[in-house]
């Protein structure tokens, strides 16, 4: 659970990416604040980095825009060879994502330049993260990547096999986690690459990334939810339940969610991986992300975006927006504070 405080800006805002339509919406009622449209492509698969009142987010227009986060008004916009399924990573002044131009990018966060380019010879789906000196990220080429954040200079690959549809890494201390399409969780140092350990869970892990809280790491395969210890790989619980999961598991200190492509989400206990509640919307609804007492979640084919209660999955609003929903939302609450979803670049 990422929760990061921000001394300026709008509060109480979902941001959330629908097919041709960004949207900002009141986070307590559901009331639409502003939408920002494009010509053509979606806003499906990125989620969006927010930053000093900028939201950064991919489209699969080919173009990376800056939108300011109070009114929704374009700040710039970068265009990259292919869609974008990556989601943005800002550190300090430097935007990262990757494209399915078979390319890394590194862009000036304040005016959308160029700084530098990496190209890996696959698509770039999977979603950065940014840790020390280095940029990390996964490409179809089955290789997990560490740049120089720099220079985009190469300081490493390790190659984890069949990935990385959208299976993103998350980083704790020294330990990088990703899950692959074979079914495989690898705990890899962030600094050399080198192999720590690597457990076969089950099925694919490609639409789930790792989600690490308190010293264990929780991801879901197509069958099954798992938690592990995050240090050594040994298996906590294994929790099944109908319907394929589809989404990365959002923890906190109260539940696990995830939605399914059966079209529920589901809150578990965290301690035992039972179900608490669950709640049906429709099939390949997005990566739920919680905040002050609500479950946000796009709605896959509804066409809506809820808020759920997070105690018993109480319908707190839905708001409609005419389009497939499938991104992920990023929560600014009424204190500042900033939660993403795990599959953007291991925040959660």
């Amino acid at each position: 659970m990422d929760e990061t405080p921000v001394f300026n800006g709008p509060k109480n805002r979902i941001f959330i990416g629908g097919m041709n339509k960004y949207y900002a919406l009141d986070s307590q009622s559901g009331q639409l604040k502003w939408s920002f449209l494009v010509d053509s492509g979606t806003f499906q698969y990125s989620t969006a980095f927010y930053q000093d009142n900028v939201l950064y987010v991919g489209c699969t227009d080919s173009y990376i825009y800056a939108l300011n986060a109070e009114y929704g008004n374009q700040l710039w916009k970068f265009k990259t060879n292919g869609p974008i399924e990556s989601s943005v990573f800002v550190s300090g002044t430097t935007v990262f994502v990757g494209s399915d131009d078979d390319s890394f990018y590194a862009l000036n966060a304040a005016t959308g330049e160029l700084k530098w380019k990496y190209a890996t010879g696959f698509n770039v789906s999977s979603s950065p993260i940014v840790s020390g000196e280095n940029v990390y990220f996964g490409s179809d080429d089955g290789y997990l990547y560490a740049l120089a954040q720099s220079t985009g200079t190469l300081q490493w690959k390790y190659y984890v096999g069949d990935i990385f549809n959208s299976s993103s890494p998350a980083i704790v201390q020294d330990n990088l986690y990703i899950g692959n399409r074979n079914g495989y969780v690898y705990n890899i140092r962030k600094d050399t690459g080198a192999l720590i350990w690597k457990k076969l869970l089950g099925s694919s892990l490609e639409f789930s990334s790792p989600t690490i809280l308190d010293g264990y790491l929780y991801v879901s395969d197509k069958y099954s939810l798992y938690k592990m210890e995050a240090s050594a790989g040994n298996l906590v619980w294994q929790s099944s339940h109908p319907g394929n999961y589809s989404s990365s598991p959002f923890v906190n200190e109260n539940s696990v969610y995830f939605s399914s492509s059966s079209g529920n989400i589901v809150a578990s206990d965290k301690q035992s991986g039972t179900v608490k509640w669950q709640k049906t919307i429709y099939s390949n609804s997005a990566e739920p992300v919680a905040a002050d007492a609500k479950v946000y979640i796009g709605g896959g084919g509804s066409n809506f975006i809820y808020a759920f209660s997070e105690k018993d999955g109480t319908e707190i609003w839905k708001y409609p927006v005419n389009s497939t929903v499938t991104s992920a939302p990023v929560i600014l609450n009424k204190d500042g504070k900033l939660f993403y979803p795990s599959k953007s670049g291991g925040r959660n």
